[in-house]
């Protein structure tokens, strides 16, 4: 898990005990996660200044606001520049099943999306789409779906965005309980979103519930998604290369072994990258085991070596007794 980072509101009075409240941001790559949290609890996240990824592992902020402990979770997009879906989702459904271990439920989740943008993309609705599977439906009453950088939109283009949101791509959500909210870049706003989440009684995720149970990641709503997404990646790849090889053959028919060397270049290109969906596949289907379970396999380790030593020492205890000898 990524460096904790805490930072305490100098304007909060403190007052012990604090209730803590664990609230998850998610969102695409650029939606202003990084930023929302550091202008929510005042802490220093690197923020990306393109849509290359700067949040590679979960990250964590926290601060206090009336008389909680808010912790908020930077949690890295599924259109990262540099991991593949696989390797985010087991980072984020590793650390879920952690947290769950630990007795420690979420409150609340903020789903970001820039209102900017003049149309949802297919990879931004991907990323709508993993996050409800990760969440489901009974959790959908404490999230909020947020749009960012009003600061930076003409007004009334923004709202435009915003209804299309609600209406086409945010409205299966919206009718489960989620509700959405507007970031304007401002510590006030980010505050009056943090109010809504405070009285929300915790929630364990469908995933969560999922691997708790037993469910392998690949059998989990999210799991099966982007298994779905790499069965159609590499039949596509699969089709390329088919059609490159035809066209290889007819090259060399012609005698064009120029053609034929850059039909080549660009089948090896497919093969390769034919290989490393298969590859993202086969990370998947593996046998899940997040930190926390290797922690338990290393601590039964670590338990069976010390009875065996205890079993060997006493061992050489009686047999050293047995000579005569004496041994601490």
């Amino acid at each position: 898990m990524g460096g904790e980072l805490t930072s305490q509101s100098p304007d909060t009075p403190v007052t012990s005990p604090k209730k803590v409240i664990l609230i998850a941001v998610m969102g695409a790559t650029g939606a202003g996660k990084s930023t929302f949290i550091n202008t929510t609890a005042g802490s220093n996240l690197v923020v990306g200044d393109s849509l290359e990824s700067e949040t590679k592992d979960i990250a964590i902020a926290e601060f206090d606001y009336r008389n909680h402990r808010i912790v908020l979770i930077d949690t890295p997009g599924f259109d990262d520049t540099n991991l593949s879906n696989t390797d985010i989702l087991q980072t984020i459904a590793g650390w879920l099943e952690f947290a769950h271990e630990k007795g420690s439920r979420l409150n609340g989740l903020l789903y970001l999306h820039r209102i900017t943008d003049n149309r949802v993309s297919g990879m931004s609705y991907r990323n709508m789409n993993l996050f409800y599977k990760l969440c489901g439906a009974n959790a959908m009453k404490n999230v909020v779906l947020c749009t960012t950088m009003w600061n930076m939109v003409d007004a009334t283009k923004g709202e435009s965005r915003e209804r299309e949101l609600l209406s086409k791509f945010w409205n299966a959500m919206t009718e489960e309980g989620a509700t959405s909210a507007r970031h304007d870049g401002t510590r006030i706003s980010s505050l009056e979103i943090m109010d809504r989440l405070l009285d929300l009684p915790p929630i364990t995720l469908d995933i969560q519930a999922a691997l708790a149970e037993g469910v392998p990641l690949l059998e989990t709503a999210a799991g099966k998604e982007i298994n779905k997404e790499l069965l159609a990646m590499q039949a596509k790849y699969v089709r390329e290369i088919q059609v490159l090889k035809q066209e290889m053959e007819k090259a060399l028919e012609e005698q064009n072994f120029k053609a034929h060397k850059m039909l080549m270049e660009e089948r090896q290109r497919s093969e390769a990258k034919l290989a490393e969906k298969q590859k993202e596949q086969e990370k998947l289907s593996s046998t899940f085991m997040s930190d926390i379970a290797l922690l338990k396999e290393t601590v039964a380790a670590l338990k069976l070596t010390v009875g065996t030593l205890k079993v060997t020492v006493g061992t050489l205890k009686e047999s050293v007794g047995q000579s005569g000898c004496v041994i601490a």
